[in-house]
């Protein structure tokens, strides 16, 4: 499987017949898979820089005024991999990377509502209600601190 500096060469060589937005998502994807190459044994930064790299291939806003749910543009994103795919995903997927997968999913860090603060769809006025206001009955966190 070729890696960052495969990648990158080849981009530097075709990038000017991609439309500027396709070579735009390319280069910020590359950028981020070097950083997480540079990792070495720090796993969890790995993680982090190529979940930001498969984000900047992926990521698109989102009308609010349309049919468009994240969830429906990215699976509409893997659809198109798929389809497009020689049947790499599919091995990668099953044989090399099951174990992997599974762990991800299994992972309590992976928090949709954290990205969802971050791009500014969660008011932080929900913590200043919160800190106002401790003794009301909030009830228990649904994420436990685990020792």
């Amino acid at each position: 499987m070729p890696g960052y500096k495969e990648l990158k060469e080849r981009h530097r060589a075709e990038r000017d017949t991609y439309p500027e937005n396709t070579s735009l998502r390319i280069h910020r994807a590359l950028s981020w898979l070097d950083r997480a190459e540079q990792c070495g044994d720090d796993h969890d930064a790995r993680f982090i820089f190529l979940w930001v790299a498969f984000n900047a291939a992926y990521a698109n806003e989102i009308d609010d005024r349309g049919d468009f749910t994240e969830q429906k543009i990215f699976r509409q994103f893997i659809e198109r991999l798929v389809a497009l795919d020689d049947e790499t995903l599919y091995q990668l997927v099953w044989t090399e990377f099951s174990g992997s997968i599974r762990l991800l999913l299994d992972n309590r860090y992976v928090f949709g509502p954290f990205w969802e603060f971050q791009n500014g769809k969660i008011v932080p006025q929900i913590i200043t209600i919160l800190m106002d206001h401790p003794n009301e009955a909030w009830g228990d966190p649904c994420y436990p601190v685990v020792g």
